[in-house]
């Protein structure tokens, strides 16, 4: 059995396309699939405003936390991977390294968004925290599908774009 992969999940399409294509990866390598839910409060307060009202964010976090593990059910039904649904508290790119070192994992596998140059600044990103700082591979999905360069593409040009089905 390989060393298990550990996917970050959320409510998002781009991480759901992500847990795909790492139960796709799990059931290839015969391993353990981690999807890994991390409730992340933003730092500034631990308390919202909506239309004038105050809202607590715990209420939130928890109706999230329901609605990921249903999205990860949906997704994993009737596939063959030995999988688990995990939920740490913190930052979410910390709390992946913290679960990767944890398992012995040899990926982590996040979904992909693009948010500009200033959204990314002002925003930060998962995916760019993990490709600097995590010791494992980290694999980003981006629109559904993953894209590799093979050696015939390399002389023909342009790179292939290999989708979930590989």
């Amino acid at each position: 059995m390989a060393d298990p992969i550990v996917v970050g999940v959320d409510t998002t399409a781009d991480s759901l396309r992500a847990l795909s294509t790492a139960a796709d990866l799990a059931e290839e390598h015969t391993t353990l699939l981690i999807a890994m839910h991390v409730r992340h409060e933003p730092t500034l307060a631990s308390v919202a405003t909506v239309a004038g009202e105050a809202v607590a964010i715990e209420p939130t976090l928890d109706e999230l936390e329901v609605m990921t593990r249903t999205h990860v059910a949906d997704v994993m039904a009737g596939r063959q991977v030995n999988w688990r649904f995990d939920v740490a508290f913190g930052d979410p790119g910390t709390e992946l390294i913290k679960a990767a070192a944890e398992h012995r994992a040899g990926a982590i596998v996040v979904g992909g968004r693009n948010h500009g140059v200033v959204g990314g600044l002002v925003l930060g990103s998962v995916a760019q925290k993990l490709v600097r700082k995590s010791p494992v591979s980290v694999l980003v999905v981006r629109d559904g599908h993953t894209h590799r360069v093979n050696d015939a593409s390399r002389s023909r040009g342009p790179v292939t774009s290999v989708g979930p089905d590989r």
